[in-house]
């Protein structure tokens, strides 16, 4: 879970710029501390975690001036030189209310206020690939693949009024690169396609008030695997037994076998539009289908290799394959 932060400057206060640590929402109000720069670490903490507020300036000698903090008008860390605080922030819809003062060596005094309102937001994706029935686990992403992100933010007025996810503005980002089309006024999902070359992807979104007073940010990076194939026995009445994958070798119990491949992840949710391309013994046999019957010959016992290996013609990369050793015990195997 990544977390976020709003800030807000008041008292004595400049406008800081930016940096690499420096808080969000930042306002300065007042020109009593010029060229004073606070920065947060996390730069964006939400509840329930330590945060560490840090002071730079260029103005004066911070190591030899008289620096106390407080928090939430409680006296908290006073001495000379101490140019930084730490804290851990509350729970959601609490305020973290942060005051330093500043005497510096030519006997001036800096005072500022940050306050911040601890908030975060969840990101959730689920992958449109495919899966068989009754499968229990998470639908993974594959190369080429289409994944839907969910934002779920939580996010707590001061009051204890929790932002209705429907009321708040959205901007995302894929790989630190703005997604303009796909941010908004209440747009919670974001839908991406991988593409070529295959790699992770980092989405990233900022969700905030109409005000931007209130605002959280979260991330999640996403990396496609490739499909995978496992064999299944077709049974005449039953049907297709989802129960249990067969295993690297089985011995055939009947005269015949039908074997259907199931193809995990592909980016194509019917697997009958996929391409199917079987072998046995290392020799394309017909048949392109999901299903393919296999049938002992009379005579000398034996074992025989099957192969199968599924494309999805749309996308180039979402290719799989698997194989399996049927043992016949009286006579070798084939296909029909």
């Amino acid at each position: 879970m990544k977390y976020a932060l709003v800030v807000l400057i008041a008292l004595l206060a400049v406008a800081i710029p930016a940096g690499p640590l420096a808080a969000q929402n930042l306002q300065g109000l007042g020109n009593n501390a010029p060229n004073l720069n606070v920065y947060v670490n996390p730069a964006h903490p939400g509840p329930r975690q330590q945060v560490a507020v840090t002071l730079e300036s260029f103005a004066t000698d911070l190591d030899r001036a008289s620096i106390s903090w407080s928090l939430n008008d409680t006296a908290a860390k006073q001495g000379v030189g101490q140019k930084s605080f730490t804290f851990t922030t509350g729970a959601p819809g609490t305020v973290s209310r942060i005051a330093v003062n500043i005497i510096t060596t030519a006997g001036e005094v800096w005072q500022k206020t940050i306050t911040i309102y601890p908030a975060s937001v969840d990101l959730v994706w689920e992958a449109q690939s495919y899966t068989p029935p009754f499968y229990r686990g998470k639908a993974l992403y594959p190369y080429q693949g289409t994944v839907r992100i969910v934002a779920m933010p939580d996010i707590v007025a001061a009051g204890g009024t929790e932002f209705d996810p429907n009321n708040l503005v959205y901007n995302w980002q894929i790989d630190g690169n703005p997604a303009q089309s796909a941010s908004g006024y209440g747009k919670n999902v974001f839908v991406f396609q991988g593409g070529i070359p295959l790699k992770s992807n980092t989405i990233s979104v900022n969700v905030s008030s109409l005000d931007q007073k209130y605002s959280a940010e979260g991330q999640t990076t996403i990396t496609p695997v490739a499909p995978v194939v496992f064999l299944y026995d077709e049974d005449p009445l039953l049907g297709t037994l989802f129960n249990k994958a067969l295993p690297g070798i089985i011995t055939l119990q009947n005269q015949e076998v039908d074997l259907t491949a199931i193809p995990y992840f592909s980016g194509n949710l019917k697997r009958d539009s996929l391409t199917y391309a079987w072998q046995m013994n290392n020799q394309d046999v017909a048949g392109g289908q999901s299903t393919l019957a296999f049938r002992q010959q009379n005579g000398a016992a034996g074992n025989a290799s099957v192969a199968v290996q599924i494309s999805n013609p749309s996308s180039i990369f979402q290719t799989a394959s698997g194989s399996i050793t049927l043992s016949f015990g009286n006579g070798a195997a084939s296909s029909f």
